[in-house]
């Protein structure tokens, strides 16, 4: 669901311990807002069909309120990349190319991981791509967040050549390139032609081509 990735609403004080700070308020306000538009995605609207008062009734909350949160509905897709790309990052930051839990299985099952989240959130996830199409701000934000992968690919990439684990011949920046953002492409495809029974067969590819394609590519 959702709320997994959402913010968690803070917790009712009990009458022994003070109320909730400015920070916790606004996390929760803010968490309310977020899974409100979710569940609207969810049900098949596209984020130009949802209006501000749509969201409004869905969160149950006042516009006043809302305002005091947002600027607009494409801060509200800021806040969302921001949540959603933290989460997909997480899979494959802590992923190494040496160690129990890293080299091809382990890439195998951050992947595993990534298309199960692009799956299950893939009403949120297309809105990115669907609003950044014209939304500057949120192409901008949307962007940043691969370019911090690509960043981290290219780090790893670089460390992996240093200890001759990958030949040298791989130009990084390019390599990483190509299998971040055709990576991130090729997931949104898949989910859109496929019903799920293909996803880890998918995933098995994907890393494949990662680890033969870049970091352990002959030489």
């Amino acid at each position: 669901m959702l709320g997994r990735v959402l913010p968690t609403l803070a917790r009712m004080p009990s009458i022994t311990r003070s109320g909730p700070s400015g920070a916790d308020r606004r996390a929760a306000v803010e968490a309310q807002i977020l899974a409100a538009v979710g569940r609207l995605l969810a049900q098949g609207s596209t984020y130009t069909q949802i209006s501000v008062q749509r969201i409004l009734d869905e969160a149950g909350i006042a516009r006043s309120t809302f305002y005091a949160h947002f600027r607009d509905k494409s801060e509200i897709l800021s806040k969302l990349a921001e949540t959603f790309r933290q989460r997909l990052y997480q899979f494959t930051a802590n992923w190494s190319p040496e160690g129990p839990d890293g080299g091809l299985a382990g890439l195998e099952n951050a992947f595993r991981q990534i298309i199960a989240f692009h799956r299950e959130h893939f009403p949120v996830l297309a809105t990115f791509a669907e609003v950044a199409a014209y939304d500057a701000s949120v192409q901008d934000f949307y962007n940043s967040e691969l370019r911090d992968f690509e960043a981290n690919v290219v780090g790893k990439l670089r460390d992996e050549q240093a200890e001759r684990r990958t030949p040298a011949d791989v130009e990084a920046a390019a390599a990483a390139r190509v299998i971040v953002w055709g990576g991130t492409r090729a997931i949104e495809q898949h989910i859109r032609a496929d019903d799920g029974t293909g996803d880890h067969s998918f995933a098995a590819e994907l890393a494949r081509i990662w680890w033969y394609g870049a970091f352990r590519r002959p030489s």
